[in-house]
């Protein structure tokens, strides 16, 4: 097995400060849905233009049609037929189908065009690779598909030492699963931050928690075309790895940046950040008891919740792109939209817009107040947050348009 071998940002630091043309802005919405949702955990965008929307706060899956304004509900909170525990994400399948993935019942929901529920299934050979392999719950979890509705999913980091106790890995595998074959094949490795998995208690009771590390820890992160190309931005020296349809590999030159220093000010920003986003991490937890494995799901620490203790590992300089599953996204038409790090008080959300080649063609800034949710065909959409931090989902051109600053607020 090959690990990866991070590199150090300081190190470069003299040799990657460079000039960037001013970002375009995001244009304006031309579509608001009127029906606000408490959390969009993820959209998907029809043929017909109509969207299927997650709220993983309130448990419920709707397909909304913008031009109407109708909202219909798909499905209901359940363990059974045509039902779900926790709606999570959504992944694109042929023909307008549409794979729930539900991670209180280790399942996926599939919703055909109808916005109806067909049928569940189950990934049930383990993840290969990821030293040792890992499952949670007897589930294999996807992070994205493609348009044959293969699904792509990452290890949880976890190597399993000689004692037989799990440890955090400093990599783990990336796999694609075809559920018609039911074949897992191995498509690259992915560097991951130190602690990434936290392991305590023993042997008859341990807790291991995937994530949890440092928000601004390095880590390689990646995203999946339609048509089943793949792109990894490596963060050691940001650059695009790209798996292509036909097994080809692919490396672009590396980006250059300009490095950010961590200051208090940073410091202070991302704890600020840290506790606001913990109202929309959800918690899974699994106990095997006497009747089996129990489940249950929180979104968010609760209402009496302290805050979180303050941080002391801050990196001396911060990657060049955000860590995150939502920081790196395939757009349909073949751009990579990589979210980038930037000082203490910067207005809005900046995005490279990388093409095919692995080079920088412009940037995006999303401002402030305004969340990137998802891509459709020529489309982007935004959630808006109002006053009571109810959301409300937007559509937008993929063309520049005009400024977003005259979007009507709410």
């Amino acid at each position: 097995m090959r690990l990866l071998r991070p590199c150090s940002l300081l190190a470069a630091l003299p040799t990657l400060a460079v000039a960037q043309a001013a970002p375009r802005p995001l244009p304006a919405p031309t579509a608001t849905f009127d029906e606000p949702f408490s959390q969009v955990a993820s959209v998907r965008e029809l043929a017909n233009g109509k969207v299927i929307v997650t709220d993983g706060r309130d448990k419920t899956v709707s397909m909304i049609d913008f031009a109407s304004g109708a909202q219909v509900k798909i499905g209901r909170e359940g363990s059974g037929p045509g039902e779900f525990g926790l709606p999570a994400r959504l992944f694109a399948a042929p023909g307008d189908t549409t794979l729930l993935f539900d991670p209180l019942n280790t399942r996926y929901l599939v919703i055909g065009p109808d916005a109806k529920p067909k049928s569940t299934f189950m990934i049930e050979q383990p993840v290969q690779g990821g030293q040792g392999g890992f499952r949670v719950g007897g589930m294999a979890m996807a992070r994205t598909a493609d348009a044959r509705g293969r699904l792509y999913m990452e290890g949880a980091g976890i190597s399993i030492g000689a004692d037989g106790r799990p440890t955090s890995a400093d990599s783990t595998v990336l796999t694609r699963y075809d559920r018609g074959s039911k074949r897992t094949d191995t498509l690259a490795w992915i560097h991951l931050p130190k602690n990434n998995a936290q392991v305590s208690g023993g042997q008859n009771n341990m807790n291991i928690r995937i994530g949890g590390s440092n928000p601004l820890a390095a880590r390689d992160e990646w995203a999946v075309f339609p048509d089943g190309r793949v792109a990894i931005v490596r963060a050691a020296d940001y650059h695009v790895d790209w798996v292509l349809p036909n097994g080809e590999r692919r490396a672009s030159a590396p980006i250059r940046f300009a490095p950010v220093r961590m200051t208090d000010a940073d410091k202070r920003e991302e704890e600020v950040l840290r506790n606001r986003a913990r109202s929309n991490q959800m918690m899974v937890t699994m106990s095997q008891g006497p009747n089996g494995v129990q489940r249950s799901a929180q979104m968010g620490p609760g209402p009496n919740a302290p805050p979180l203790e303050p941080l002391t590992d801050w990196p001396a300089v911060k990657p060049p792109f955000r860590p995150g599953v939502a920081s790196v996204w395939a757009r349909p038409n073949g751009d990579l939209w990589v979210r980038r790090t930037e000082p203490a008080g910067a207005k809005g959300t900046l995005y490279d817009v990388i093409d095919a080649s692995g080079k920088v063609a412009y940037q995006v800034r999303i401002p402030d107040g305004f969340n990137l949710v998802g891509f459709g065909n020529g489309t982007i959409y935004t959630t808006k947050a109002d006053e009571d931090d109810l959301l409300y989902l937007q559509r937008h051109p993929a063309g520049e348009g005009r400024l977003v600053g005259d979007a009507t607020r709410r």
